[in-house]
């Protein structure tokens, strides 16, 4: 009825409360008798295309670039030192590098005219396939609390029920609430509103 401690690498580990805070496809193997239903849970891709160019091209410290494949723009160093984001990036995933960084170079085009006239020094594509939980409908109320019956044993992770989407801020809220679900005291900031 509780977790009496964890075996890390050979070792017994005992706590007075653990936290499980792993993906949530690593939860099986690690708890397989919690009743967690994750049959729905699926992940989405995140796609980083980094271009290094040999003048600044803006001077933006970041943009949100509309009704086009990539959605985000970073600015790293001075304009020169590009990062742009896709999220849900799944028509990248297969795609090869040099197609990814020509599309990113021509919607970047469109929005920074000067990216036109810089030419390219370098250029890195980052996929990360399982970047966080796919929300897709009707997941919500599936997305586990924190506290999980065993009066010793939490979650924290993006895909619990942070209230947020899944983002490196709603992994944090998650661990938030695990940390107050533990101890009693109030950790989280209210939203801002």
């Amino acid at each position: 009825g509780r977790v009496i401690g964890m075996i890390v690498n050979g070792e017994c580990i005992t706590a007075d409360a653990y936290v499980l805070a792993v993906p949530f496809e690593r939860l099986p193997a690690l708890a397989p008798h919690l009743p967690i239903n994750l049959s729905a849970f699926s992940h989405s891709p995140i796609t980083g295309i980094h271009l290094w160019f040999d003048r600044p091209i803006t001077n933006l410290p970041h943009a949100t670039l509309l009704d086009r494949t990539i959605q985000w723009m970073f600015n790293k160093n001075a304009g020169r030192h590009i990062q742009l984001v896709v999220s849900a990036s799944r028509s990248l995933t297969e795609m090869p590098r040099a197609e990814i960084i020509d599309l990113a170079l021509r919607e970047l085009n469109d929005f920074f005219p000067k990216a036109a006239e810089a030419k390219l020094e370098r250029a890195h594509v980052v996929k990360e396939v399982r970047a966080t939980f796919s929300a897709a409908p009707g997941l919500e109320e599936l997305r586990p609390p924190n506290a999980t019956g065993l009066p010793n044993l939490f979650l924290a992770g993006d895909w619990t029920r942070s209230g947020w989407p899944a983002t490196m801020e709603g992994a944090v809220r998650s661990g938030y609430f695990a940390a107050e679900a533990i101890s009693g005291k109030k950790f989280l900031i209210p939203d801002i509103a």
